[in-house]
């Protein structure tokens, strides 16, 4: 074997490495603690999420991705609904983080509360990710005296807000509100909607990413003050 083909195979097995390790550290990345038992259980993605990754990772629909030229089911698999490998892409394989903020969502000075957030929220102890996302979503069986819906949690890196939305029927931007059964909330001069993270208003509405610990407002209706509901959201990420 001449010193050309030795330096092939080298450079083959080199990158055959690179490859496995990336695939073996995605795949180990997203695997969580279950909250019952302590074992180790694969959170995968969700319907939802699957759907979101083709139309954002395979938009010729061709079965291939858009940025490596993987089979898509490969990119998929391995926890990513953006692939890693393009430059523009923000958000993280699942299971790259799993973070918490406490919030609360008031519609014309009415709290949503558990009641509203239960069908919307994953079922941890069954793993039951149908419903919503996988990279963040609300939990259901809460811990008392914490509630369905007191926190939103996230699963990995860079993951804005109008994904758990959209993932559970809702629409939020600048614009309106929008609820699962369809009725909208406009901006409409006499009713605004007005989003505060740690107190202080935001203007990244949908594409806000909240960090470890945050407190997040949504409020829609003609209240001017909104201390009361301010001081109302919880503070339980803390003790996740």
């Amino acid at each position: 074997m001449n010193k050309q083909n030795i330096f092939l195979s080298a450079f083959f097995v080199i990158v055959i490495t690179v490859v496995l390790f990336a695939f073996s550290t995605a795949f180990s990345a997203f695997q969580i603690t279950g909250p019952v038992t302590g074992q180790q259980t694969r959170m995968s993605l969700s319907p939802f999420d699957r759907g979101l990754a083709l139309q954002l990772m395979d938009k010729d629909s061709d079965g291939k991705c858009d940025a490596c030229g993987m089979d898509i089911q490969l990119c998929m698999d391995s926890g990513q609904i953006q692939c890693n490998m393009d430059s523009k892409s923000t958000i993280g394989v699942l299971g790259s983080q799993h973070i918490h903020a406490d919030w609360k969502v008031y519609i014309n000075g009415k709290a949503l509360d558990a009641a509203f957030f239960e069908p919307l929220a994953m079922d941890m102890s069954k793993m039951d990710n149908k419903k919503t996302s996988s990279f963040t979503h609300l939990d259901r069986g809460a811990p008392s005296p914490e509630k369905t819906g007191d926190l939103i949690h996230m699963h990995a890196t860079g993951v804005p807000l109008w994904i758990f939305f959209k993932s559970v029927g809702m629409d939020f931007n600048k614009e309106s509100f929008t609820l699962p059964d369809g009725r909208k909330f406009p901006n409409d001069g006499k009713n605004t909607l007005k989003f505060y993270v740690n107190g202080k208003p935001n203007s990244e509405w949908e594409n806000y990413v909240f960090s470890d610990l945050d407190n997040i407002l949504i409020s829609y209706g003609n209240e001017i003050d909104l201390t009361q509901q301010l001081n109302s959201i919880t503070n339980f990420a803390k003790n996740h």
